[in-house]
């Protein structure tokens, strides 16, 4: 299995030399199409079928795998299954790659080829920090106004079969059930999942440990908003969800918005986060959003397409007439009143 690893890392950088090296504004178009190429040799090479070398359509100034400065730190083995780790380039931004194989006949072939930031072994965050963050949510944080300038109406974005036009044309709103999600301590955070532990922090408000429901409003397969259902109680009054310490503005980089239970998060570690992010973003393109487990114990994150994409998106406290919270919503700002 190290030998086949070896042997992919050297092909690797012979085709990234061959084709892939950075183009200039006279070549790119014959450079993207040589490229194109390559990675699916290499999959035929020496991944199993279906597999992918991770760098499909991408071009960087350096090659991704380079024996110069790749090294294989370990090698595990479990009968026909395998699992090697390397590490590439020194300073202070190294690449982790964990690379798992499987025995086909008599030869191993990788399966799966993971890349992470973070060593093996590392904490998403300290024991310290997890502790710091988990108690600054509260039941009882305030609950701040709405700016007198916000016009909510959050019934509007879940009115499934309203017509609404965000591209011109009438399509129609429909609201997607993703599933249920569990949050045992009731911290949560609402974030682009793909930021790690960077800018960690949890919603001020904590809610009573639980079960709940979980939707989606699209409209022409984009995503209108995200709405975390506490109570059948319908919401009399709206508040900024405040992130601890921040605004309610959610920001976002890759395209997504996720709930997390925070409780379960930060005992996780950092090659698991970015591992679950990798996987379940893929499945965004199949649908409107996916429910799933940190821990592989109960569901307890939620993760939906953002919108338009990237951008910054605000999120609201649904307050019923008890005083008790009967939702959370992520507002994706495709919809306004003139929609």
């Amino acid at each position: 299995m190290r030998a086949r690893v070896e042997a992919f890392v050297t092909d690797f950088y012979r085709a990234w030399e061959r084709t892939g090296k950075p183009p200039s504004a006279s070549n790119i178009d014959q450079v993207v199409e040589a490229w194109r190429g390559e990675p699916a040799v290499l999959v035929g090479a020496h991944f199993t079928a279906g597999a992918s070398t991770g760098e499909e359509n991408v071009l960087k100034g350096s090659a991704a795998h380079d024996p110069s400065v790749e090294t294989i730190t370990a090698v595990e083995v479990e009968t026909d299954r395998a699992t090697v780790r390397s590490v590439s380039g020194g300073g202070s931004m190294p690449t982790y790659y964990e690379y798992r194989l499987v025995r086909e006949g008599e030869q191993w072939k990788i399966r799966q080829l993971l890349s992470f930031l973070d060593p093996p072994g590392a904490p998403l965050v300290d024991p310290a920090e997890a502790e710091a963050l988990l108690n600054s949510a509260n039941l009882d944080a305030a609950l701040p106004e709405l700016p007198a300038d916000v016009e909510l109406d959050v019934a509007g974005l879940f009115a499934h079969g309203c017509q609404v036009a965000p591209f011109g044309e009438a399509v129609s709103l429909e609201v997607v059930q993703l599933g249920e999600v569990t949050f045992g301590s009731g911290a949560l955070t609402v974030r682009d999942f793909g930021y790690g532990a960077f800018g960690l922090a949890p919603l001020a408000r904590r809610l009573p440990g639980g079960t709940y429901r979980v939707e989606v409003s699209t409209a022409a397969d984009t995503n209108v908003a995200l709405r975390l259902l506490i109570s059948e109680a319908p919401a009399v009054s709206w508040h900024p969800a405040e992130v601890s310490g921040d605004s309610h503005i959610i920001g976002v980089d890759a395209g997504n918005v996720a709930i997390l239970d925070l409780a379960t998060l930060v005992r996780c570690g950092a090659q698991q986060v970015e591992e679950l992010f990798q996987e379940h973003s893929l499945k965004l393109s199949d649908g409107a959003g996916v429910v799933f487990s940190l821990t592989g114990e109960v569901n307890d994150a939620v993760m939906v397409m953002s919108g338009y994409g990237d951008g910054a998106y605000p999120c609201y406290w649904g307050v019923a007439e008890d005083g008790t919270i009967a939702a959370l919503v992520v507002d994706f700002l495709v919809l306004d009143s003139d929609d």
